[in-house]
């Protein structure tokens, strides 16, 4: 383990090399797996399971929540954490990528962790970790992934938490966070994605993430979804005997109004029949919000409106639609298809200013539609890359064609 040192001379491990610690196993195992295998033969999440339970972290209590889907898995996260925290639940979120900050991705009650705090439990989880990593075959790894979920579920029981909230990774059937045995299961809208990693078709891109329903739990909830996916959840759903709350069916989101300060949606199921309010700009954020009361009024029944509300008021989602004080006024989002960008650009028509679009897709998303989907309304396009050594970006002369 690469560590720094103090002025005293004494070593120790700083927030830069405890990041660069998680990525470890993954880097030393990447020259070794062989290219083009889908995830179910190069991710290995029993790994993970290992560590929690050398951790004596319990893998069922507090009980948690599971949320994955193609788009809106973060956003669905923060305003479910958000309304578990109305209710009164000292509630842990555990999201990813960050935006801005590594330590985004571990919050209680919103509050990120510490980075100190951050740093201590990357140093507790390390000596786990080493171990496992001797025995390892060379092209074995444990994720990033489940090292970072680790530090948060030690985090959060510190904290004493009573209520998870825990968001996939790109799939569900061998992503770390799957180990858990959470007590419900979030589906946004799934779409296809990923067809190197979770399988050729959008079915197989499904199938893979559903793997989120296990038998046991007590309910799954998932958006409104393109008809073939709705009758694969379903039939999933019965084979595992998981109840299924399906948006359009078991429950409904109709937008009222929307613009970039928010949306207001009225929201209709079996418990209620009520109009709310989310500070998220962009329609989509009122469907993620319906799902998220949906699943809120299933883990607390008889939670009220006023409650739901005040929840909803304190969601916050940086980078998704955000607009940015100042003039001209700057919107900041995370498009990476084509779907997701349509959403971007019936907020933007609203809008009246001449539009210019700074643009920076990675090249394993769909950045030809959501270039396809923008570029008309703008008066100019500038195309830019991030300094991510784990991103790779299309080529402008791909671009420019």
């Amino acid at each position: 383990m690469i560590v720094a040192t103090d002025r005293q001379g004494a070593m120790k491990v700083d927030a830069y090399h405890a990041i660069k610690f998680i990525y470890q196993s993954y880097v030393l195992a990447q020259p070794h797996i062989t290219p083009g295998l889908l995830d179910i033969y190069k991710r290995h999440p029993g790994y993970c399971s290992q560590l929690l339970q050398d951790l004596d972290l319990d893998l069922s209590q507090p009980p948690s929540a599971l949320i994955t889907g193609s788009k809106g898995k973060g956003s669905t996260s923060a305003i479910i954490a958000s309304l578990m925290q109305s209710a009164g639940h000292k509630t842990g979120l555990f999201t990813g990528p960050h935006l801005v900050d590594f330590c985004e991705r571990v919050r209680v009650d919103w509050q990120k962790i510490p980075e100190p705090e951050f740093v201590r439990l990357v140093e507790a989880v390390i000596p786990h970790v080493e171990t496992m990593q001797a025995s390892m075959p060379r092209h074995h790894y444990l994720g990033p992934v489940g090292t970072v979920l680790a530090v948060a579920l030690l985090w959060f029981k510190e904290q004493g938490t009573d209520f998870h909230v825990l968001e996939c990774g790109r799939g569900a059937l061998a992503d770390d966070v799957n180990v858990m045995a959470n007590r419900w299961s979030v589906l946004t809208p799934i779409m296809f994605e990923h067809p190197g990693y979770l399988g050729p078709t959008l079915l197989d891109i499904a199938a893979n993430k559903m793997a989120v329903v296990k038998s046991g739990q007590e309910l799954c909830i998932s958006y409104r979804q393109d008809p073939e996916v709705a009758r694969l959840l379903k039939s999933m759903c019965r084979a595992v005997q998981v109840p299924l709350k399906l948006g359009g069916e078991d429950f409904s989101v109709q937008v009222v109004k929307t613009g970039p300060e928010g949306s207001a949606f009225a929201y209709q199921s079996s418990r209620r029949k009520s109009v709310f309010k989310v500070p998220l700009a962009g329609r989509f954020q009122a469907f993620n919000a319906g799902v998220a009361v949906a699943l809120a009024e299933e883990v607390v029944p008889g939670i009220d409106d006023d409650v739901l509300q005040a929840g909803l008021d304190s969601s916050r989602w940086p980078g998704r639609c955000e607009l940015v004080a100042g003039t001209p006024p700057i919107i900041l989002d995370g498009a990476i298809n084509a779907q997701s960008a349509e959403y971007l650009r019936e907020l933007l028509a609203e809008r009246e200013e001449p539009l210019y679009i700074v643009l920076g897709v990675p090249a394993d998303k769909d950045w030809q539609g959501v270039i396809r989907t923008l570029a008309p309304a703008a008066e100019a396009v500038w195309l830019t890359a991030a300094s991510n050594a784990h991103l790779v970006f299309p080529p402008a002369e791909d671009v420019l064609v």
